[in-house]
């Protein structure tokens, strides 16, 4: 009897290690498949969410950087080479003006020594390669200016001019092309304030409304499209940069001495004749050299040299 037990209980194990041997039966394997492909389309979105968010939050913190360098170059009075606020009527004549971007998609095939990225470039140390392209082969740390990891060229526009400002706005879109499309590039202040104003940090925002008829039905979609009410306008990174202008006035009472006042690398770019009362300059960018010589011919002897960082009244006397 006690044999006869034992070599039942043989028996049952035999049968049960045989089965663990043998695995799962194909129905068993079929529906673990079927539920981690349940769990796996339910967990996809979350994970892309949380990739996209993070290359979101890397690349704003990367334009903050960015920005700050851009607004370093203000005070420059290397036009041509530094400084980055160097527009057509605010620089000298042996200056060039700034290369902003020019398209919303076009990658740089050159790097021009008045290039934006460039400045950028010379601002933190580096010394860019003029007639090379901004590659990671052949200039990698001036591509990390240039592009976002996304490869997306970074945009850096000048606003209209206005009075009281100058505006910038640096873009960077960490969508790849086939996801997201900006707009062409149009040279009105109606684009440029388009973006401006636009909300881009808000994960329900919407695009700007004057993006209607600029991009196809299903690109303007695609910005819109999210769940929960969600939106990809949040992809978008933008800064704003803005250099204040100022004016000096220069009060000139004295009977025979004319004041000289030089800015932008122009000497004299205004004169207030002798004994002429109160002249306003026109509108100088902040930062701006302001150099003021008196006599009654140029070049006269220098009186005053400053940095504007506000509005100035001179008095001559």
């Amino acid at each position: 009897m006690v044999l006869y037990c034992y070599l039942t209980k043989i028996s049952a194990l035999r049968t049960h290690g045989l089965r663990a041997l043998r695995g799962f039966s194909l129905l068993e394997i079929v529906l673990v498949l079927f539920v981690l492909g349940i769990l796996a389309a339910a967990v996809a979105p979350s994970l892309r969410e949380i990739v996209e968010r993070g290359r979101r939050d890397a690349e704003a913190k990367t334009l903050d950087e960015l920005a700050n360098t851009l607004a370093t170059t203000f005070d420059a009075t290397d036009l041509t080479n530094d400084n980055i606020a160097a527009l057509p009527g605010t620089i000298g004549a042996g200056d060039t003006a700034t290369r902003f971007s020019n398209s919303t998609t076009a990658t740089s095939a050159t790097t021009a020594v008045a290039d934006w990225f460039a400045k950028a470039a010379r601002a933190r140390g580096l010394t860019p390669q003029v007639g090379v392209a901004p590659t990671t082969a052949a200039q990698p740390a001036l591509a990390q200016i240039a592009y976002n990891p996304t490869g997306n060229p970074r945009l850096l526009f000048a606003g209209p001019s206005e009075s009281g400002r100058q505006r910038f706005l640096l873009l960077s879109l960490t969508a790849r092309s086939d996801q997201l499309v900006l707009p062409p590039y149009e040279i009105t202040a109606a684009w440029f304030d388009a973006l401006w104003n636009n909300d881009w940090e808000s994960r329900t925002a919407q695009p700007p409304a004057y993006w209607t008829g600029k991009l196809t039905a299903a690109q303007l979609v695609a910005w819109t499209q999210g769940s929960s009410g969600l939106t990809q306008v949040y992809r978008l990174c933008v800064r704003r940069i803005i250099l204040p202008k100022f004016t000096v006035t220069v009060n000139n009472n004295h009977p025979t001495d004319s004041a000289f006042v030089s800015f932008n690398n122009t000497s004299p770019a205004f004169t207030a004749p002798a004994n002429s009362g109160a002249n306003v300059t026109p509108e100088i960018l902040g930062g701006r050299l302001v150099t003021l010589n008196r006599g009654t011919s140029l070049p006269g002897v220098q009186a005053l040299q400053f940095r504007l960082r506000e509005n100035a009244t001179i008095t001559v006397q």
